[in-house]
């Protein structure tokens, strides 16, 4: 692992120093090796096609660097140049020779040194020329690498390749590519470098993922190229009339499309009826061929070209399908039989009901169950195994007078924006075409439909005014079918409506002031729509209303208000309230007087204290007639709170604290009076502090 490291930042450095700033323009040389038995053979090329083109009028020197020996590493790295004369690109008479024997060399010649370069069989209209000349650049670098991946003597005659055949075994190498030649210091260049050794030499993998589809004088062959794609670069496909001697068709083939698995091709075949076999080898950068794939074999089989045509489709008055249909007698040597397949749409799975029939028949008869609809089709199947070629589809349709059935649990919940949410069980016929949804607002009215249209599903959201009077609305619906049968009505339900009518006012209708307070007495609101009643008091002074009590019970219509003040003037007011939360206008007020007070005077200077500092509010009084006084009540509230019994205190006690969990800015009330001797109470007093 150490060694490694070493390696490592050895190669950074290398590569730090390959780069030169001094211009623009950029250069990146990609270097690849390929260790083989006694030498190792490597390959460079400039990756982008301005670059390429540029490149051209440099040539390229190869240091190699020893660093491992017999699995150690090297403290002293052996630095040798290889091309002491730069490898440049073999002037064009050289090429002629070979480019008329080497297909790839006159490829790269005419790629190198040609005027024009167009690819073939692409029409010479003006803007496709234009296009061509566009690209021209983008072709010849393109065809250049191509040609050069899959020859490497041709690659070696570019300068582009080189083969170090004084390598030695258990020695590993780090080769260093550099451009030379005139302007080269004025680009930023990053070399090419590749690291191994012959010890590294493997053999080429075995192509796998070959099929083959045969059909008429045709195959389609199909292999996966995305597995070995960083080994191969092209893949060679080889064809054999016996299995034994193969041959290969065509050139090689190049997958262009980065991102597809697999690569497809199309072969013709000579006659059908004869086996064929194929196999596929790759075909490395470096020009050499990987093991073979497995062979598929097959044969092509004369097209079916001819379809069923159905020409009559009924039902008899046995309920019998009975279908008859044509077929082309000259291909019925192609078929081994016919079908008839099923659907309950026309563009739905079609399913074979009845199979086996003779070649010869051109008519059957089907008593299988029917559905309201069904379409049928009549399939060839052929006699090698193609997919079956079919008829277009029929539509049968048996005559049905029975409706659905009856819709059942039809439900609804009511919200207060008057909206209805009806839901019921589905029905099950296949041939259910929807629903038909009815409402009424009175009891026993005739029902009406909601919509015109069908419901398809089971469920509706219905709107119903919440304005207008009546306090309930009725739902039922009915099932029907495709042929327009329909079912009774459903149960019909009652749904009670939200209504937004303000209930009717309750009335006072007496009243009395006795010696513990104000008794009242009312009518209430009648309708079963509302939940409560609320009682309001106000003093006449401020006639501001504040709650008093609600009532919750139909059956209560009387209060007797005791938490009054002797000599004061009330009005009362009472409301009603629905279930939907609208209140009624309020009664007519009624005001009372609590009568005079005949109770002692035992209490005067009633004071409080706000003592922030401990927290508390302190209450001092004094008393007049002590002798009669048998122990004290003192009530508190807070804020609008009803006043309530806070303590009991015995006689004597002329001072008390509020401790309680006082908050700041908040009124606190308090009153006392003293219960007498003689089982009287006495009359109180009232104060009211804000802490």
């Amino acid at each position: 692992m150490k060694e490694m490291k070493k390696i490592i930042i050895f190669i950074a450095i290398l590569c730090v120093l390959s780069v030169r700033a001094s211009g623009q323009d950029s250069l990146t040389v990609v270097l690849r090796a390929n260790p083989g038995k006694e030498s190792i053979q490597l390959r460079w090329a400039v990756d982008k096609p301005y670059q390429w083109q540029k490149s051209l009028k440099f040539g390229y020197t190869i240091e190699r660097y020893t660093l491992k020996r017999n699995g150690k590493l090297l403290d002293e790295k052996e630095k040798i140049v290889l091309t002491p004369n730069p490898i440049v690109t073999a002037p064009l008479h050289e090429w002629e020779q070979i480019a008329q024997k080497n297909n790839y060399a006159a490829i790269l010649a005419q790629a190198l040194y040609g005027e024009t370069f167009e690819v073939t069989g692409i029409q010479s209209n003006d803007i496709m020329s234009i296009v061509n000349q566009s690209e021209e650049r983008e072709q010849r670098h393109a065809f250049a690498l191509t040609a050069a991946d899959l020859c490497f003597d041709c690659a070696c005659l570019a300068g582009w390749g080189y083969e170090d055949k004084n390598v030695v075994k258990g020695e590993y190498y780090l080769y260093r590519v550099i451009p030379v030649g005139e302007g080269v210091e004025n680009w930023n260049i990053q070399y090419g470098f590749a690291y191994t050794g012959i010890d590294d030499y493997r053999n080429l993998p075995k192509t796998v993922g070959l099929s083959a589809e045969f059909g008429d004088r045709v195959v389609k062959l199909q292999w996966n190229t995305s597995l070995f794609d960083r080994i191969f670069c092209a893949w060679q496909i080889e064809k054999s009339e016996d299995n034994n001697l193969f041959e290969p068709i065509g050139l090689p083939v190049t997958p262009w499309d980065e991102k597809a698995t697999e690569t497809m091709i199309i072969d013709s075949l000579a006659e059908n009826g004869k086996t064929y076999y194929y196999r596929v080898r790759g075909i490395s950068i470096f020009g050499e061929t990987g093991q073979a794939s497995d062979v598929v074999s097959g044969r092509g089989t004369e097209a079916l070209k001819s379809n069923p045509v159905i020409t009559k489709s009924l039902i008899n008055q046995e309920g019998i399908v009975e279908i008859t249909w044509e077929f082309d007698e000259a291909a019925q040597h192609l078929i081994q039989s016919f079908e008839l397949h099923r659907s309950d749409t026309g563009s739905g799975t079609f399913l074979p009901v009845k199979t086996d029939i003779p070649v010869n028949e051109r008519f059957l008869a089907y008593d299988g169950t029917l559905k309201s609809s069904n379409y049928f089709i009549i399939a060839a199947k052929p006699a090698h195994g193609d997919k079956p070629v079919q008829s277009f589809p029929v539509l049968v349709m048996p005559v049905d007078s029975f409706p659905p059935a009856t819709p059942v649990q039809l439900t609804a919940q009511t919200d207060t924006l008057g909206r209805v949410f009806l839901k019921w069980t589905a029905n099950t016929e296949s041939d259910l075409l929807g629903y038909k949804l009815y409402r009424g607002h009175v009891k026993g009215e005739e029902l009406i439909p909601v919509t015109n249209n069908t419901v398809l599903v089971n469920q509706y959201i219905d709107t119903v005014d919440l304005k207008n009077l009546n306090t309930h609305v009725y739902y039922a619906l009915k099932a029907i079918d495709t042929h327009y049968n329909q079912s009774s009505f459903s149960k019909i339900i009652e749904v009670e409506k939200p209504l937004k009518i303000k209930p009717s006012q309750p009335v006072f209708d007496s009243y009395k002031v006795e010696s513990e307070g104000i008794f009242l007495s009312w009518i209430n609101s009648p309708g079963s729509e509302v939940s409560h009643h609320t009682l309001y008091r106000a003093t006449t002074d401020s006639m501001k209303y504040r709650p008093v009590m609600e009532f919750r019970q139909d059956s209560i219509t009387t209060f007797l208000d005791k938490n009054v003040e002797n000599g004061i003037a009330y009005s009362y007011v009472i409301t009603a309230q629905s279930r939907w939360g609208v209140e009624s206008d309020p009664s007519p007020a009624l005001q009372a007087t609590a009568s005079p007070s005949d109770k002692p005077i035992v209490i005067k200077q009633f004071k409080s204290i706000s003592d922030k500092e401990n927290k508390q509010i302190k209450l001092t009084w004094k008393t007049v007639n002590s002798q009669k006084i048998k122990s004290w009540k003192i009530y508190r509230a807070e804020n609008d709170e009803p006043i309530s019994l806070w303590q009991d205190l015995p006689v004597g006690t002329t001072t008390t604290e509020d401790t309680n969990l006082l908050r700041t800015g908040h009124s606190y009330h308090y009153m006392i009076h003293a219960i007498m001797v003689d089982g009287g109470n006495s009359q109180p007093e009232k104060i009211s502090v804000i802490y």
